[in-house]
């Protein structure tokens, strides 16, 4: 026998004697998915059991679905591990991140029409000055991300002159005091639409809810509009396996072709699918959750 016959033997050997590469299948029984209600949570228990089947045949490992009454619960149990994967708002991934530095956004929504999130907007009259901090401005709520949270982030950073804010208690109530010229103006959202310059007209303000009765006051202008604030993701707990985090961004790409029903009850709001989510994404909201925890 030849060395260099003996040297591959011995090769083949400790070859077949290693240790087959590590399965998730292994290390992890159960995959438990964190929802809040009012999201797929709120479906009926035949569709929330459809979700868990679905995911444990694609993954192999039983799956739970874990109901949570608020995103502040949310936050907590997917911070402390009690749950590996949770659908997020984009403010409750970036509170999350912020408190733990343990998650990971896996994939992100997006609705049919291209929308991926969407610009808090500064909208006046058109025959308003264009100095914000010179006029009166309606908004609709404190518990609104879009007509206070965000804009309130500017006006501290200085990137937006603080106007004299009049809260109104609602959306409605804010355009009502606009057109009855209460106010100069208000805060208000946009959808963000991939490939496309953001616009403030009647027809995009609010998601088109209000185009009617907006278009019976006064032309409006934009004088501030947001960076993007993308749609919540799908996020994992840093401790779940790579091969599995693959398993599930593979399941997720697939889900519009192979599972549409399943889309329309894990996503009712996003009929297009899931593109790929960074933590950079969302990198725009951490200084504002960081702020909300200190208070």
């Amino acid at each position: 026998m030849t060395p260099r016959l003996v040297l591959t033997i011995a090769a083949l050997v400790l070859a077949l004697a290693a240790p087959a590469r590590g399965d998730y299948r292994e290390t992890v029984r159960t995959l438990r998915i964190g929802v809040v209600d009012g999201q797929i949570a709120a479906a009926d228990p035949a569709r929330i059991d459809a979700v868990e089947k679905a995911f444990a045949d694609a993954l192999g490992i039983a799956v739970e679905i874990v109901r949570f009454p608020d995103f502040s619960a949310l936050i907590d149990a997917h911070a402390s591990a009690r749950i590996q994967y949770a659908i997020h708002s984009a403010m409750s991934y970036a509170a999350t991140e912020a408190a733990c530095g343990c998650i990971l956004p896996l994939r992100r929504p997006v609705s049919g029409n291209g929308t991926i999130g969407f610009r808090s907007v500064l909208v006046v009259r058109e025959s308003a000055g264009s100095d914000p901090g010179a006029l009166r401005i309606a908004y609709s709520s404190e518990g609104s991300v879009s007509g206070w949270e965000v804009p309130r982030e500017a006006m501290a950073s200085g990137s937006l002159s603080e106007p004299a804010l009049v809260r109104a208690g609602s959306v409605e109530a804010a355009i009502d005091l606009y057109l009855d010229r209460s106010v100069d103006g208000f805060f208000a959202w946009i959808p963000e639409i991939a490939g496309k310059a953001p616009s403030a007209g009647p027809a995009d303000l609010f998601g088109a809810a209000y185009t009617d009765k907006l278009a019976s006051g006064e032309a409006t202008r934009t004088v501030w509009l947001s960076e993007p604030i993308v749609n919540g993701p799908h996020a994992l707990h840093r401790s779940v396996p790579e091969d599995l985090a693959a398993a599930l961004a593979a399941f997720l790409d697939e889900m519009p072709v192979k599972a549409p029903g399943l889309l329309d009850i894990v996503e009712p709001l996003h009929s297009g699918g899931f593109v790929a989510a960074a933590p950079e994404d969302y990198r725009t909201l951490r200084p504002l959750v960081e702020k909300t925890a200190t208070r």
